[in-house]
């Protein structure tokens, strides 16, 4: 039993302030993990998806294309919704573009033209609809529509 004695007398670890020091950093690493874990559980549910549905289809003679739009997130405005298209081997044939405004969409110049189904209301809405000259844009071109947060729909005109 000798040799047990050999293995330290003193008995003392870490001092009093020194282990204040470190219950109370762990405690602040804790709470600030915890913190971090909570608060993405508690925020509210957000505005939901940016996303725009379309029907695509030819119109009754076979010239333009319609892009019907169905759903849309609210608030979307003619002057900062854009179109652009580009060719089915990626090249764009039209740069993006807003739906109206002054530098908006015009069949001179662009071969597309926005529709408000609902003049009344000021914002893009379902119901509205795009015309896209098909001899210009034929099929396998692929449109996609924006916003200034980013893409709502991408689409292959067919």
């Amino acid at each position: 039993m000798k040799w047990m004695r050999l293995i330290r007398k003193d008995e003392s670890a870490v001092s009093p302030v020194i282990a204040t020091i470190l219950m109370v950093a762990i405690t602040v690493v804790l709470a600030a993990v915890l913190y971090v874990m909570v608060s993405g559980l508690l925020t509210g549910p957000g505005t939901g998806p940016r996303a725009m549905a379309v029907n695509i289809r030819l119109t009754a003679d076979g010239s333009n294309w319609s892009v019907e739009i169905t759903q849309i997130p609210s608030g979307e405005q003619p002057a900062t919704t854009y179109l652009l298209v580009r060719s089915n081997q990626g090249v764009i044939t039209l740069a993006k573009t807003p739906f109206g405004g002054t530098n908006g969409l015009t069949w001179n110049a662009n071969k597309a033209i926005y529709q408000d189904a609902n003049p009344t209301k000021t914002e893009v809405s379902a119901g509205d609809s795009l015309l896209l000259f098909k001899t210009t844009y034929p099929s396998g071109s692929v449109i996609e529509i924006s916003d200034d947060a980013g893409t709502l729909t991408s689409r292959t005109l067919q």
